[in-house]
């Protein structure tokens, strides 16, 4: 794989890094304020519902560590190319069309999950 190549799907990488960094670092801070807004006389008849959102907030943690592993075994590929001058493209290729699928879907999901409850929020409290 030429030089160049490897530069960019190393960046596009750190890109993705960063990215879940920071979709993990916002999903913290949703699960702060959820917990904000326990704290403060919330109305317990809408307990059902705050308790699905935490449940999607959970469930969104384990969607980030599992994408973080993918571009971890991605750099490991990468690696390997580098350094073994291995035939390994075919892998590459397939493990970056099935990652960038991820992560879009991922990000649109976050946006959405993000969205849905601060708009719950705004209605309910």
């Amino acid at each position: 794989m030429p030089e160049l190549k490897l530069r960019q799907l190393q960046y596009e990488s750190d890109t993705w890094k960063r990215l879940l960094g920071f979709i993990m670092d916002e999903n913290i801070h949703l699960k702060y304020r959820l917990s904000e807004v326990l704290k403060d006389k919330f109305n317990k008849n809408l307990l059902e519902e705050v308790e699905i959102f935490q449940s999607r907030f959970l469930k969104e943690d384990a969607l980030i560590g599992l994408l973080r592993n993918e571009v971890v075994e991605l750099d490991k590929l990468l690696v390997r190319e580098i350094f073994e001058d291995s035939r390994i493209i075919k892998e590459i290729d397939r493990k970056l069309k099935k990652l960038r699928n991820n992560i879009i879907i991922a990000e649109k999901q976050f946006g959405k999950l993000k969205s849905e409850f601060n708009n719950y929020l705004s209605e309910n409290i």
